[in-house]
């Protein structure tokens, strides 16, 4: 179900994103940065993995305030040591996680390092 508060605009040549976007009046929830590592506190055996476990976790931080992947208004994605390789993998992971939602304004950034020696990192903005 998509959010009427979000009025989106999709990107003429990258796929799943949105290339700009327009909220209505409402609430806005901003999400920090979330990271995915399994339960005992390991770190993922893969990349994609990590990924998955951060979507999770991004998952339920939505849910805490009743809201969707649809609700999701800007995605900053963190990538440490980004290649081509990894962004094939973020983007079908994502594509996999997000379960056909309406793509968000995002940005891919590559870093040197992230906390904890994570892989992967997401912070978000929501509208509910």
């Amino acid at each position: 179900m998509s959010n009427q508060r979000i009025t989106r605009n999709p990107a003429p040549v990258i796929p799943g994103i949105a290339d700009s976007l327009r909220l209505a009046p409402g609430d806005t929830v901003f999400i920090s940065g979330q990271i995915g590592f399994e339960a005992d506190g390991s770190k993922p055996a893969t990349f994609e993995r990590a990924v998955e476990l951060t979507y999770a976790q991004l998952g339920r931080a939505l849910a805490t305030w009743g809201a969707t992947f649809d609700d999701l208004a800007r995605v900053n994605s963190y990538i440490a040591h980004l290649d081509q390789q990894k962004l094939a993998a973020w983007r079908t992971t994502r594509d996999r996680a997000m379960n056909g939602s309406e793509p968000s304004a995002s940005t891919v950034i590559g870093v040197e390092a992230l906390f904890n020696d994570a892989e992967f990192e997401i912070d978000a903005i929501l509208s509910i």
